[in-house]
């Protein structure tokens, strides 16, 4: 994990501010990162699934390639959003020290950790697809996972979407909001909100 960054008592110049409003500017973009070979798609329907690091995506991956995929005429495709690298608000844009290197530093060794998690996330499960026998997209984003979600799903024509759900009481979705909850109302495509059964979330206790 990336270390925190420790304010110093210099302070950067105009230039120095620029530079990193610049790279962070930059980091804001979306992204397109084809993570696994593929071939184009001759199946009749294509299930998107979005993933995370979380034990909510992994039961809704397992209960969608159980349950609904269908190998003979269905395309996978793995979705994974990963954050916009921000530099914290207790240190604004001045020079940060972490072992001696400065914000642009920073920024940089930080993004390059969060892609080669989410690389390494889609390949793990993207093999649990080639395995099951069906063909298998994996995708990774950056950004607002609710509006990159929402985008690429209807690029990719999905003809279904499968997210997971942390099972929250309404009244907290509506102070937190919910990932799921935007899908369902703005997606183009039918969307899955696949809920862990108590038995499984014991297991993970």
């Amino acid at each position: 994990m990336t270390e925190q960054p420790t304010t110093t008592t210099q302070q950067p110049s105009a230039e120095q501010d620029a530079a990193t409003q610049q790279k962070l500017s930059q980091l804001k973009e979306p992204v397109h990162e084809e993570i696994l070979d593929h071939e184009p798609s001759t199946h009749t329907r294509v299930i998107a699934i979005a993933l995370d690091h979380s034990e909510y995506s992994a039961y809704a991956f397992k209960y969608t390639l159980e349950n609904i995929v269908n190998p003979k005429t269905d395309q996978v495709v793995l979705l994974n959003v990963r954050d916009i690298v921000n530099i914290p608000s207790s240190f604004g844009l001045v020079y940060m020290d972490t072992g001696g290197a400065n914000a642009f530093d920073w920024i940089d060794r930080t993004e390059d950790e969060n892609m080669a998690a989410s690389h390494r996330l889609l390949k793990q499960f993207g093999a649990q697809v080639l395995k099951a026998g069906a063909k298998c997209r994996a995708i990774a984003l950056r950004g607002d996972p609710r509006d990159e979600l929402v985008y690429k799903t209807k690029e990719l024509h999905a003809d279904l979407f499968v997210i997971g759900s942390r099972g929250m009481g309404a009244i907290k979705r509506t102070f937190l909001g919910s990932v799921s909850d935007y899908c369902v109302h703005h997606c183009a495509c039918p969307v899955l909100v696949v809920r862990a059964q108590e038995q499984e979330k014991n297991k993970k206790a």
